[in-house]
């Protein structure tokens, strides 16, 4: 009973140490005991360091050293969070298990570390027996397919996800080393203005100093970010929305089309008449039993993609693209 009791205490010990390490910033081994002996807790420091070893040690707990410098630092790569004790029904159990399901190659390891939680509550409910069982199975029942090829999600450093979401969080600029598709590295300094997914990758749309044009910076091609104190500079009545829509990211040449294709496959009639391309969209049907679709589209290499895609399969037999002005009626 005695060993209970001592592991016991030991174990809330380890608790309060954790508590006491934060995710933003670095505390030392000195900050640390300091801090322990306010609150009344006695401890020499190699116990202490025992204890950040061991959870350290523990990849779950999320606990990083800083050893670039001394004395080394600590925190927590992850914010503190109660998902894992939410209480979830059945069915936000399963609905969790899928989304997990499908953003489990397409968000980058750190984004799904700190749903990580979440997702384990949702696998337990789904693996308790009884009323639950239908909904555990229902998974083995369900799949999700890309309409693309699937590629791997890029590794992304946790510490650059960090620097870049709370420098935008907080309206600050940053200092970033970011290496080209060709291999260049440059140290550049940005205001953070959105930050966007496309399909497996995360990109920090930002301003460089000196600078007006918006730039896309891949956050996998960034090796280095830090946060400083400076206010980002945002342009005047700039809209993430509005700029997404205006610019389709990376594949757009910023100019809007009338497109026009000419296409004699019934099936891809079907297919286009239940899921347009969009608002704008009309379908004519011809004399010799073609038909011809014209929407007003974003001039993208996915639509490019599309129409080469789909000439054998949809019989496609003519297309146009019209260049499109604001001020034209669609």
């Amino acid at each position: 009973m005695a060993q209970a009791k001592t592991a016991a205490r030991e174990s809330l010990f380890i608790l309060t140490v954790l508590k006491l390490i934060p995710r933003s910033g670095w505390i030392t081994t000195d900050q640390l005991l300091q801090t322990l002996e306010e609150q009344g807790h006695r401890v020499e420091m190699r116990t202490l360091q025992r204890i950040l070893k061991s959870l350290l040690d523990c990849e779950d707990l999320n606990v990083e050293c800083n050893k670039k410098s001394k004395p080394y630092g600590y925190r927590r790569s992850i914010p503190d969070s109660d998902l894992g004790v939410t209480k979830l029904r059945p069915q936000e159990a399963l609905l969790l298990r899928l989304a997990e399901e499908h953003l489990k190659y397409q968000l980058p390891s750190p984004i799904m570390k700190t749903l990580k939680p979440l997702f384990e509550s949702a696998r337990l409910v789904l693996n308790e027996s009884g009323s639950t069982q239908g909904h555990s199975t229902w998974l083995q029942k369900v799949a999700f397919v890309p309409d693309s090829i699937a590629l791997m999600p890029p590794k992304i450093l946790p510490r650059i996800f960090d620097a870049v979401s709370e420098a935008l969080y907080r309206g600050c600029k940053l200092d970033v080393e970011y290496r080209n598709a060709d291999g260049a590295a440059k140290k550049h300094t940005v205001s953070p203005l959105g930050l966007i997914q496309q399909e497996h990758r995360l990109y920090l749309i930002c301003k460089f100093d000196n600078h007006d044009n918006i730039r896309h910076l891949a956050l996998h091609r960034i090796k280095n970010a830090v946060g400083l104190e400076f206010p980002a500079e945002r342009p005047k009545n700039f809209k993430l929305k509005d700029y997404l829509e205006n610019r389709h990211a990376n594949y757009s040449n910023g100019r809007k089309v009338r497109f026009i294709v000419e296409f004699t496959n019934p099936t891809t009639h079907a297919i286009l008449e239940e899921t347009p391309f969009n608002r704008t969209q009309t379908m004519t049907a011809l004399g010799d039993g073609a038909w011809r679709l014209e929407a007003v589209m974003d001039d993208t290499v996915l639509l490019d993609g599309w129409v080469a895609a789909w000439k054998e399969i949809a019989g496609i037999r003519n297309v146009q693209k019209i260049p499109f002005a604001d001020d034209d009626n669609p």
